[in-house]
């Protein structure tokens, strides 16, 4: 995972993105390289295109993850939390948050907070961390001490503005299933002054979080400029290492068993179990296709059914509301070793007032 950020593709869903010269052909050389188009169960989603190959199975990955204004930083912990989710509610008049409990994440959050990093150059405050079960939150405050300004147009607006070339290294990086990374600076969010930003983690695990201590490490600061042979020009190089705990008060997630099987477009498949906690929920299948020699001959067939079916899913709630899309990012992965599809909520949820789950035109239920 070391300097991913390397091997880009940046394509924006909502405006054009203009690629520096002979950048295209770059990216075009490594897709070739790629063995097959499936989504990996160790990548990390961004806000633009990356490319690179998984030590299970090679893959690409695509979103655009959008920043909206985050919290007042006067708060830490839980209150960050809490109020990070209410402001994004109040932005966000498109959707239904009527649902939203953030009375539970005092309980989610860590004992991680404030500054664990202090540099003349750096200061890195944890603003809070939110675990429940294989699902955790985690957001950074960084303040680059010594530049007036840490926003930065080098043409790429995604990868404008300073920034860390490496983000996702340590303990905590080293076995999840699916990640995203957002950034967040003062022009978007009037509560961060012009030399801050800040980094919102997202980690879906491949089980249950253990109560630990994860370290997180932030290699080089400095801007993205693709005039360089190594695209990255660093102001600081090194590197800058903490920890953070997981040790949540209580663990209100659930696991269900569900052992059914399902046709998914026109392929044989099993409903494993489902996993519920405030932030996410966390579907396992496995496909009945063949062996693995049909499943690896056919695997980017199958994964584009599978891709293409699970946009159609929902969830209900015991008062009667449905949640879709639009109120949660769909998340879908698979080969081989299995499928998983992983629905990340707009804003936590009471684990235990979802009642069933819609999923490729069969309905569920979750009261077990």
């Amino acid at each position: 995972m070391d300097q991913f950020d390397d091997r880009i593709k940046a394509k924006a869903k909502l405006e054009p993105i203009f690629l520096p010269e002979g950048f295209e052909e770059r990216n075009d050389q490594l897709i070739k390289g790629l063995d097959a188009p499936i989504i990996s169960k160790r990548t990390f989603k961004i806000p633009v295109f990356r490319f690179f190959r998984s030590p299970v199975i090679a893959a690409f990955m695509i979103v655009v993850l959008s920043c909206s204004a985050a919290a007042a930083y006067t708060l830490s912990g839980g209150d960050f939390f809490k109020q990070f989710f209410e402001d994004k509610a109040n932005n966000d008049a498109g959707n239904d948050y009527n649902y939203m409990n953030t009375e539970q994440l005092n309980d989610m959050a860590s004992s991680t907070v404030g500054t664990v990093v202090g540099t003349e150059y750096l200061t890195i405050d944890v603003m809070g961390v939110i675990v429940s079960g294989n699902t955790a939150k985690i957001m950074l405050r960084v303040t680059a001490n010594q530049l007036d300004s840490v926003l930065y147009d080098n043409g790429m607006e995604p990868l404008e503005n300073y920034r860390f070339h490496d983000a996702v290294s340590g303990s905590l990086f080293n076995d999840f299933e699916m990640g995203s990374i957002g950034y967040y600076y003062s022009d978007k969010n009037e509560n961060l002054a012009p030399n801050q930003f800040e980094i919102l983690y997202t980690l879906i695990g491949k089980g249950d979080f253990e109560k630990a201590q994860y370290t997180i490490e932030l290699k080089d600061f400095g801007y993205f400029d693709f005039s360089r042979e190594d695209q990255f020009a660093p102001l600081y190089s090194g590197s800058w290492q903490f920890n953070v705990a997981f040790d949540p008060d209580s663990d209100t997630s659930k696991s269900l068993f569900i052992d059914k099987n399902i046709m998914i477009g026109g392929y044989s498949f099993s409903l494993n179990s489902v996993n519920i906690t405030p932030l996410a929920c966390t579907i396992n299948l496995k496909c009945n296709e063949g062996d693995e020699v049909y499943l690896d001959k056919h695997i980017t067939e199958i994964f584009k059914t599978f891709n293409e079916e699970s946009k159609d899913c929902s969830l209900m709630l015991a008062n009667g509301t449905t949640l879709s899309s639009g109120q949660f990012d769909v998340s879908p992965s698979g080969g081989a070793e299995g499928f998983t599809l992983i629905l990340v909520f707009n804003g936590p949820i009471t684990v235990d007032s979802i009642v069933s789950l819609s999923l490729f035109g069969i309905e569920y239920s979750l009261n077990q």
